[in-house]
């Protein structure tokens, strides 16, 4: 395999009128995806050249997204999913960087993009790029160019502070990860993925290319069901989805609404959660909900894909601090110090991380790209910047970021103990810990139903005097952003205004 379109093409050959992707209101079978793709590859062919990026500026929740970004690949191009409801300043900005030879766009993103569009870049409307003639000998001549090693997607990532960092995949990466993903979660043709993600978020690449390697269906969940949750076990229940990929928030929010009945979804076979921890008490209900699903935790990132994935079952009930499985086979992960040098086995360092598909760099950022990538024995290492632990059972536990180690008091702790402390609280649904360096105090944020001394009596019987926040702000409900991640930046802004 050199190229993520053979997957599709094989699909198409294997089951053209399966369908492949659907929403409420369309849908495509595999042969339809593949002539889309085609004719929107051909129409790009003519005004971008080889290996050049391009920017896709189409509603996050529409369907057009899938022949737009298998289009771009078969122009020999890099597809950038960009999200057209951010500030237009921050997508001036990430068109800046991206410098995409072309942009792809529907109605919305082309008034997204209108006073912003840089001016060597095409503005290619997708109604026009999909009723293209086939150029199949151009096609063809493309295709005997492209490389496995060529660059396939660039993913922004979702962070709100600082400059973008657009992380860039091959299409060695890419089938690197689906070919060991696939037999590790033992997914089949007969999987129906229900997809959450937003096509800008790494997170949806186990909806796009797990299920086109297996002939397998995806649906896409409308748009803002996560706010209706009572409409969102609905879908899944008539769409029987059996695969389900959402970050640790979202699971959590639906889990809290009171909308999981006992058994009410028994059609899910993988529940599979990424991004960041998950507290034990939201995954019980919905295991309770779930019974005949598995469910997964894995570690990783929009650089990284994963790292490591494993079953949490029923034995890790009282577990303080949920590991995220085991390492993939193919996956090197070595454990160093402030130093850079290793620490001892067992003991928790930063995390450097070799894989057939780590990103090969940030696009267009040579500095930033030196700064995270190492070469040492031959082999490329990312730096994480996640403090990890390997257990004796061959478990890794993420313990936190290593910008989030502080010096609070003389004392040095990690703010990641005492969120984990906070997810010991039945009350709190969600918090976040964040460190004002200038003032030295610690400020806790808590989403659930307790107030503020009755937060700050529950951390004194689990934490030192030291670790005990300076300020905690009791909200009714934890900021989140595009990702579905709590929003850090927003409580940071909070924080600031004292």
């Amino acid at each position: 395999m050199r190229n993520m379109l053979e997957y599709l093409e094989w699909s198409a050959r294997r089951h053209p009128d399966r369908v492949a992707f659907h929403d409420d209101r369309d849908a495509l079978t595999f042969s339809a995806l593949l002539a889309a793709a085609r004719r929107i590859g051909s129409r790009l062919a003519q005004r971008v050249p080889l290996r050049q990026s391009v920017a896709l500026l189409l509603d996050p929740r529409s369907i057009r997204n899938i022949p737009a970004l298998f289009g771009v690949l078969c122009a020999g191009c890099a597809y950038a999913p960009l999200d057209i409801a951010m500030p237009q300043e921050r997508l001036a900005e990430l068109l800046r960087l991206l410098a995409p030879g072309a942009v792809i766009a529907d109605e919305k993103g082309a008034a997204a993009a209108r006073d912003i569009l840089p001016a060597d870049a095409a503005l290619i409307p997708y109604d026009e790029a999909a009723a293209a003639e086939e150029l199949p000998e151009v096609l063809a001549a493309i295709r005997e160019q492209t490389r496995p090693e060529d660059p396939m997607s660039i993913l922004y990532t979702s962070g709100s502070t600082g400059i973008p960092k657009g992380s860039v995949q091959t299409h060695a990466g890419y089938i690197a990860w689906t070919e060991a993903t696939i037999p590790i979660y033992g997914l089949t043709e007969d999987t129906v993925f229900g997809n959450q993600s937003p096509f800008f978020y790494a997170n949806s690449v186990f909806d796009i290319a797990t299920p086109v390697a297996l002939s397998a269906r995806v649906y896409l969940l409308p748009a803002g069901v996560l706010t209706f949750p009572r409409r969102l076990i609905q879908c899944l229940r008539e769409q029987r989805v059996s695969a389900l990929c959402m970050t640790p928030s979202s699971f959590i929010g639906v889990a809290n609404a009171g909308v999981l009945e006992p058994g009410c979804l028994p059609d899910l076979r993988w529940g599979v959660m990424s991004g960041e921890s998950m507290p034990w008490a939201p995954l019980e209900t919905w295991m309770r909900a779930t019974p005949n699903a598995a469910w997964w935790h894995y570690y990783g990132s929009t650089e990284m894909f994963s790292v490591a994935v494993g079953k949490v079952g029923p034995e890790y009930a009282r577990e303080a601090r949920l590991p995220v499985g085991r390492i993939f086979p193919s996956v090197a992960v070595r454990f160093v110090g402030e130093d850079g040098e290793p620490v001892p086995a067992g003991e928790p360092g930063e995390m450097l991380v070799s894989s057939p598909w780590v990103s090969r760099g940030y696009h267009r950022d040579s500095a930033r790209t030196a700064a995270s990538w190492l070469e040492r024995d031959g082999r490329t290492w990312y730096r994480s910047g996640d403090i990890g632990q390997l257990r004796a059972d061959g478990q890794l536990t993420v313990l936190g970021r290593r910008d989030s180690q502080i010096k609070h008091r003389g004392y040095r702790m990690e703010l990641g103990d005492v969120e984990n402390a906070l997810r010991g609280v039945p009350a709190v649904r969600e918090s976040c810990v964040l460190h004002d360096r200038e003032q030295d105090r610690i400020w806790c944020f808590a989403a659930g139903d307790m107030d503020e001394k009755a937060l700050r009596r529950a951390l004194r019987g689990k934490l030192p005097g030291y670790m005990i926040p300076d300020r905690i702000v009791c909200l009714a409900r934890m900021p989140h952003n595009a990702s579905m991640k709590v929003d850090r930046a927003a409580l940071r802004a909070l924080m600031e205004q004292g």
